[in-house]
C-alpha cells in the first residue's frame, strides 16, 4: 500500500505545521509510459499536505483533519520508477472551518521541483463546548 512507502522525515508546529515525507516512486504507481501516474501524485500531495495540520491541531481545532474542499495540483516534470522524491507541505493558514496548505515534490537527487499543489480543507471538528 502507498501508506507503507511514504516515510516521514520530519514534521513542525513552528512557524506553521509543516511535514516532510520521502517516497521512491514504484511501477505500480506508474503510467504506461513509467511515470508517477498523476492520480497517484495528487493521492500523494492530498496524505502529505493533510498531516501537516497534525502539529498545529487540538481538541476543537483540525482534531480530525477535515475534508478536502479544492486540490490542484501542477505538475512540472515527469518523475520515472524508481526516482527518490521529498514533499514538503506548509500550512500556509488555518481558521476555524478552513485552511490553505501548499506542497511541493523535490528530485531528492538534486532537488529540482517536480510538482506543486495547493490544498483548501474544510474542518469537520465538532463543536466544542465552552466552559
Amino acid at each position: 500500500l502507498l501508506k507503507d512507502q511514504i516515510s516521514l522525515v520530519s514534521a513542525s508546529a513552528n512557524p506553521a505545521g509543516t511535514t516532510t515525507f520521502s517516497f521512491t516512486v514504484q511501477p505500480e504507481h506508474c503510467n504506461r509510459l513509467g511515470n508517477l501516474h498523476g492520480g497517484c501524485a495528487a493521492t500523494i500531495f492530498d496524505v502529505c499536505t493533510t498531516t501537516a495540520l497534525a502539529p498545529i491541531a487540538k481538541p476543537g481545532y483540525w482534531a480530525y483533519a477535515g475534508v478536502s474542499r479544492t486540490l490542484n495540483v501542477t505538475y512540472i516534470r515527469p518523475i520515472a520508477i524508481g526516482e527518490e522524491i521529498v514533499i514538503e507541505s506548509v500550512v500556509v493558514h488555518a481558521g476555524k472551518r478552513l485552511a490553505t496548505i501548499t506542497g511541493t515534490m523535490r528530485r531528492k537527487s538534486d532537488g529540482a521541483m517536480m510538482a506543486t499543489c495547493e490544498h483548501g480543507k474544510v474542518s469537520i471538528d465538532p463543536e466544542t463546548a465552552k466552559l
